[in-house]
């Protein structure tokens, strides 16, 4: 009996002194690895990772930026099923354990030992996020370890719903997936709550090896693992036997969804992303999940991809075919699947479409393109002269052969999708920027920085320092006219020589027509009157009038070739300045971001442009009302409501408010007056007297309204092509050019080149608005020489007789002077209504 009471002794004594020492031990564990766990105030900053998202004005999606593809959502926004398919197979005892799961890891171990494999899971859904929030993927009893004790303390520190939806939100799903409503998009194209049954069981079965039952890379496996799923919902009496045999007789539906970009705008989408990495840095940039909201317009986008593409292809026409792409040799190629394969390699631009040539002869030729065959006859290539030179081309193709050849990789457009037509084309050689403002504040509705961003990176819009040639003359003109000139200040067109210089400017062709009006002078782009008219103003004061523009001095020449536009600028710096022009001489900086929001929609950010509301005003409130609601410029508007603001000038009230911030939601800095209004009058005057009966009258005639102004610009040797034009309530830039400066040929002025982009543009966006003419001042006289421009723009009458008719007084260009409004008697000649080409310098 003394024996058995000694070994019970014993046998306690050795349990309890076991139990102390796996106390201890656990003790000394938890006090290793505690000081590098993260602290408990650190559990509560999980952090999703979410994409950068930028918008247009409407809400319509523009981007997305961001290595893991996340979608936030709410547990109570996670449907049931979806739910309890991942408690099913993961974790069926959440809801009773305290982050470690006894019954589950006894239930592994005799997995493993009776089956040999590791079909039960040990690790919770708790165990799971802590690894997959603060530690690494390593299969180690040390990390092992450290996820035990986070999972314990998280279970402290969260609810167990809590827990449940940072692990639906964290968890990687495979395809940059990460979260289950990211996998719906990825998988399915859905939201949550369009889910079946069967596809909320294959995602359920992702986070155990997101590649191994992927359905897309492994479908078979994929769908053994959704099978079991179904099973287990079936057991736990999730489902019902119904629903289950349903789901079970479900084909396999998953493959790739990429995000709907719902407006392309790439080049303005990576002047955000660029702007954002500047304001928060890389890491965050991509991962904190920023909306983005702009200024972009997406009907404006739309239009601006069209005409600066077909702009581009129509000259790249003009000028011949540069012949195959990339030749191949079909012979290496077993088989059709096998030529689409490598077809696949070369990406399509805009609408050009990779095609490879299998066969052609006199009358036609087959081409492979996607997963469709076409055939082209010679109507499709009898463009393709083959290209000599930016002036030579070859002679018209007699046949089809002469163009293409079997192996040739070359690029197709379809012209006509109901009839199925299509044609060859080509990558255009030359480039190309298209950008549009509103004038009010400088919001940048529509840019196009090139063909194709992903053809070319290069933002032209907003990067390419290029020469502006005669469309910078306006800034010269206005210059005058602010020192007394006026548009019936008659200056000499005659050739003139710079003492000291060798330069020898002309106009184009050799041509002069002696004295002329500035009004005249500006709508057939005459150089030499701009030459003259420098040189009386100044060329150190016209270049502090013009960096009122926005131009900076540095990028301005010192000298007379500046009358001739050889400073340096980019279109959205035209843009800049031209918008003075086109909203009454106020100057606005252009802008592109409006509003940035977090994740959850908290605004981080409102941005607060200077806004035209009239002079001597601090602060402009912008007053919303039943008459003034359509003409705001809030994302949520209907489309009709926006037409309509583009047709009426904005309602601004004026305050005065001392404190900038105090500004309220509807308060804006003013935008400040850099051209009095009398000068502006009648610089836009003679602008308009470009559309109607000067170098870019193919505007006004195309577009039918009065309400249209502009300049067109060449430089030597045809190497930049210019429009800059304008309404009272928009600005666009149209240029053409070669990135390397060739010259784009003979007869390749603005006119021809950058003017018909413009207008396919305008033409556009103006379609239903009705034209609005600029306010005279009050105060203008007639005898200001407006009146002749006004007379001109309402008269076709042809030029009369060139003479020294009463009132002419003209002495020599050393003695020019500004005509003064006592010279009422000056000929009142309308000038000639015959379109020249743009003046070169």
């Amino acid at each position: 009996m003394r024996f058995i009471s000694k070994l019970i002794q014993i046998i306690l004594g050795s349990f309890f002194a076991l139990l102390t020492l796996g106390a201890l031990g656990l003790f000394g564990i938890y006090h290793y690895y505690a000081p590098q766990l993260p602290q408990d105030t650190d559990l509560r900053k999980i952090e999703i990772q979410v994409p950068l998202r930028i918008y247009t004005r409407e809400n319509q999606l523009i981007a997305e930026y961001g290595e893991k593809r996340s979608r936030p959502v709410k547990l109570s926004e996670v449907p049931d099923q979806l739910k309890f398919a991942f408690l099913d197979i993961e974790d069926a005892r959440f809801y009773e354990h305290n982050g470690i799961d006894f019954k589950g890891i006894a239930r592994a171990v005799y997995s493993v030992i009776s089956t040999g494999s590791a079909s039960q899971g040990a690790s919770t859904v708790t165990m799971q996020l802590a690894r997959n929030s603060f530690l690494n993927a390593d299969k180690t009893v040390d990390r092992k370890l450290k996820e035990t004790l986070l999972a314990i303390r998280m279970e402290q520190e969260f609810t167990k719903e809590e827990i449940l939806e940072l692990y639906l939100n964290k968890i990687y799903l495979g395809k940059s997936a990460y979260g289950v409503a990211a996998a719906a998009e990825t998988y399915y194209g859905k939201t949550l709550s369009q889910l079946t049954l069967a596809q909320a069981a294959m995602i359920a079965g992702l986070p155990k090896a997101p590649s191994r039952y992927n359905p897309i890379a492994n479908p078979d496996r994929a769908m053994l693992r959704r099978n079991y799923i179904l099973q287990r919902m079936l057991e736990f009496g999730h489902i019902s036997q119904t629903e289950y045999q349903t789901a079970i007789n479900e084909p396999n539906t998953a493959q790739v969804h990429k995000t709907e970009i719902e407006t392309s705008a790439p080049y303005l989408a990576e002047m955000v992303r660029a702007e954002i990495v500047k304001r928060y840095g890389v890491t965050n940039a991509y991962t904190q999940g920023y909306h983005v909201y702009t200024t972009l317009d997406s009907k404006q986008q739309a239009d601006a991809e069209k005409s600066l593409r077909s702009a581009l292809l129509a000259y790249d026409h003009r000028h011949g075919y540069r012949g195959a792409e990339d030749k191949l040799d079909l012979g290496e190629f077993k088989t059709e699947e096998e030529q689409r394969d490598k077809l696949s390699t070369y990406p399509t631009f805009g609408d050009l479409q990779p095609a490879l040539v299998l066969q052609a002869d006199a009358d036609s030729a087959d081409l492979l393109v996607g997963e469709t065959r076409i055939s082209l006859g010679l109507n499709a290539v009898k463009w393709a002269r083959e290209f000599k030179t930016e002036d030579r081309r070859g002679p018209a193709p007699a046949k089809v052969s002469s163009v293409l050849k079997p192996g040739d990789i070359v690029r197709v457009r379809q012209t006509d999708k109901e009839k199925n037509i299509w044609a060859l084309s080509q990558v255009p050689s030359v480039s190309g920027a298209l950008i549009s403002v509103d004038p009010t504040d400088g919001a940048i509705r529509a840019v196009m920085g090139g063909f194709d961003f992903y053809y070319s990176k290069f933002n032209r819009a907003t990067q390419a320092m290029r020469q502006p040639g005669s469309s910078f003359k306006p800034v010269v003109y206005s210059a005058a006219l602010a020192k007394g000139f006026t548009p019936a200040s008659i200056v000499n067109d005659a050739p003139i020589t710079i003492p000291g210089s060798t330069w020898k400017p002309e106009n184009f062709g050799g041509r002069y027509i002696g004295p002329t009006t500035l009004a005249e002078a500006l709508a057939k782009s005459r150089n030499l009157v701009s030459i003259r008219l420098l040189r009386s103003i100044g060329v150190n004061y016209t270049i502090d009038y013009a960096t009122r523009f926005g131009f900076p001095r540095e990028d301005l020449p010192p000298n007379l070739t500046l009358a001739l536009g050889t400073g340096m600028t980019t279109p959205l710096g035209m843009a800049t300045a031209y918008s003075a022009f086109a909203n009454g001489g106020y100057k606005i900086d252009p802008y592109f971001i409006t509003r940035i929001e977090d994740n959850t929609g908290k605004l981080l950010e409102e941005f607060k442009p200077s806004r035209v509301c009239g002079d001597d005003a601090g602060f402009c409130t912008y007053t919303k009302s039943a008459e003034t609601e359509s003409t705001g410029s809030e994302v949520d508007k209907t489309a009709d409501a926006m037409k309509k603001e583009e047709a009426d000038k904005p309602f601004w009230e004026t305050v005065a408010v001392p404190d900038p911030a105090a500004l309220s939601p509807n308060q804006f800095p003013a935008a400040k007056r850099i051209i009095d209004n009398r000068t502006h009058y009648q610089i836009v005057s003679m602008m308009q007297g470009v559309t109607r009966f000067g170098t870019a009258a193919r505007a006004g005639r195309a577009l039918g309204r009065k309400d249209i102004a502009g300049k067109t610009g060449t430089t030597n040797d045809q190497k930049d092509s210019w429009f800059c034009g304008f309404t009272p309530n928009v600005v666009t830039i149209a240029w053409a050019g070669f990135d390397d400066m060739s010259k784009l040929g003979e007869g390749e002025t603005a006119t021809n080149v950058a003017l018909p982009m413009w207008i396919d543009y305008m033409h556009r966006v103006l379609e239903g608005t009705p034209s609005q003419e600029w306010e005279k001042p009050v105060d203008l006289k007639e005898a200001s020489g407006t009146d002749l421009m006004e007379d001109a723009l309402a008269n076709d009458a042809t030029h009369p007789d060139r003479g020294t008719g009463a009132g002419f007084q003209y002495k020599s260009e050393r003695d020019l002077r500004p005509q003064q409004s006592s010279q009422a008697a000056t000929p009142r000649r309308p000038p000639e209504r015959v379109e020249i080409p743009e003046q070169l310098f």
